[in-house]
């Protein structure tokens, strides 16, 4: 299941009115989790970002909203475009999440933040990329968050999936049963909330 950005460049001019029905799945309670992404930075005035499958910018600028220094990438040339147009403030780049971040910016941020991203990818491909944003990009007292599509078990997600077959898609969700075992595994002490009936919360501290 590979994803490319040329499916995701027509969805940047009406992105920003169908994430804010949050209305069903899988949108549902996605103001509640953006703001508990912030709720666990705490963010400080001149803290540095770094928001990962940054969008049209909406996470970014609440962290902005907080006098922190925030950089984003995205991959999607059409949402970057869009995140540029309203913030212009922000410094966006495009790039892919599993790629090395821009040459212009920093090396190491006090939180890396990502919304509804990493759902994309397999698990092996989730802890590959936390391992490597943890050793090689966060500050000693930094936190990783990552809000995405996650479901407590199988069972959980099925069920949704079952209640929303028209907007429901076969992607990587998060099946936190399954994978917070396996992020421990990895050697990533993992804390995990639940904040709708589809979307929930990771964070990893350093």
């Amino acid at each position: 299941m590979e994803f490319l950005p040329e499916q995701f460049d027509p969805w940047a001019a009406n992105y920003d009115n169908d994430i804010a029905a949050e209305a069903g799945f899988p949108f549902a309670g996605y103001a509640d989790l953006l703001q508990s992404i912030l709720n666990v930075a705490n963010p400080q005035p001149n803290q540095k970002v770094l928001d990962l499958g940054c969008g049209t910018g909406n996470l970014a600028a609440e962290f902005s909203a907080s006098e922190c220094l925030v950089w984003g990438t995205d991959f999607s040339s059409q949402m970057i475009t869009r995140a540029n147009k309203k913030y212009p403030k922000l410094h966006f780049s495009v790039a892919d999440v599993r790629d090395p971040l821009p040459v212009d910016f920093p090396e190491k941020y006090d939180h890396i933040v990502s919304a509804y991203v990493f759902h994309h990818f397999p698990i092996e491909e989730k802890i590959k990329q936390l391992l490597r944003n943890k050793h090689q990009h966060l500050n000693q007292g930094g936190t990783i968050i990552i809000g995405d599509l996650m479901f407590a078990s199988e069972e959980a997600m099925h069920a949704i999936a079952n209640q929303f077959p028209d907007t429901w898609d076969d992607e990587y969700y998060w099946i936190m049963e399954r994978d917070l075992p396996l992020m421990q595994h990895a050697g990533l002490a993992v804390q995990f909330q639940q904040i709708s009936f589809c979307a929930g919360l990771i964070w990893i501290g350093l």
